[in-house]
């Protein structure tokens, strides 16, 4: 029989089963989509609460007894008193790029070139960064944080962004892993899917690029033209899609972001899958889903986002939303 265990650390206080203050629940929250990994983590206690504050550093372990994995990294972000304890929730060191703003520019540099040196601006250690897309200019303005420049670059070369769980970077296209095996009847609670129809039939980026007959090598900030890249997907009946990307300055990577645009926008297969608390599962890994009575929902996916909660109600479970 198994049985759910944690370890927190917090600051210089540490949680386990069976000390002083109680802990009631444990919710750690990560995805590909949101702007950074987040904790909450509800306390009991009778003699006062323990000595946690803003800013304090945060670890936590889930599993099972002398299994346990290290599930978040970050920092406390806030603490609210409830009727009988308290509620602590937290971020991870996304908050680094979501603070950070720069004016700079960059010549010929490739997506992980840029990447690379914003992670390097706060301090974030970097794993599984590809060159994504090259360009002989590439301006970072203040309008938008680092976060919201990666993004885009995400988007614009069709690579997946996010933090692993000790903080780590990822800038990589998905790669196929041995699958978690999951299967109804076995270790899956419950399971929900979601088919949107694809709506997009092609996408035109339109770029800006140099009024010279040395294309991507040369750029001119007065004498400008526009190029363009298209894709088109003929077993779909939908809508063009017009994209204007100042930053892009040739033809060959105005499509191929024209090539990772419309690939994202008709990937409209995706579900959530609970399961028992499962801390090998990871953002980016692949599962494989058996015994589901839709046909659809059986097969190997991309894991895009984990949830997991372990609290005296519910037991220990983990939630993988997941796409195909």
């Amino acid at each position: 029989m198994l049985k759910p265990a944690f370890k927190v650390q917090i600051g210089s206080e540490t949680f386990e089963p069976g000390f002083e203050h109680p802990v009631i629940s444990i919710l750690v929250d990560l995805g590909m989509q949101i702007p950074a990994d987040s904790f909450e983590i509800v306390f009991g206690f009778s003699d006062g609460p323990p000595e946690i504050k803003e800013g304090d550093e945060v670890s936590i372990q889930l599993g099972y007894e002398d299994d346990l994995k290290d599930v978040f990294k970050g920092a406390v972000d806030g603490v609210e008193p409830t009727v009988s304890g308290m509620r602590v929730r937290g971020l991870n060191l996304a908050t680094k790029l979501l603070g950070h703003r720069v004016n700079r520019l960059f010549e010929k540099p490739s997506a992980g070139d840029i990447v690379n040196s914003l992670a390097g601006d706060v301090g974030i250690k970097t794993d599984k960064v590809s060159d994504g897309l090259k360009f002989p200019v590439y301006l970072l303005d203040n309008s938008k944080n680092a976060h919201e420049h990666i993004r885009e670059l995400a988007d614009k070369s069709g690579v997946d962004f996010y933090l692993t769980n000790d903080n780590k970077l990822r800038f990589t296209e998905y790669e196929r892993s041995d699958p978690h095996k999951l299967e109804y009847g076995v270790n899956i609670i419950s399971a929900e899917i979601s088919e949107d129809r694809p709506m997009v039939k092609s996408v035109v980026v339109l770029g800006e690029g140099a009024s010279s007959f040395k294309g991507a090598e040369s750029w001119h900030w007065l004498t400008k033209k526009v190029i363009s890249g298209s894709q088109e997907d003929s077993d779909v009946k939908g809508s063009d899609i017009l994209v204007q990307d100042p930053s892009l300055k040739d033809e060959d990577s105005a499509t191929k972001a024209a090539e990772a645009i419309l690939k994202s926008l008709t990937k409209t297969l995706s579900g959530t899958v609970k399961i028992l608390g499962d801390t090998n599962v990871k953002l980016g890994d692949t599962i494989e889903i058996k015994g589901m009575e839709n046909p659809k929902m059986n097969g190997e996916f991309q894991v895009r986002s984990v949830e997991h909660l372990l609290s005296k109600a519910s037991g220990f479970t983990t939630l993988v939303g997941w796409r195909k």
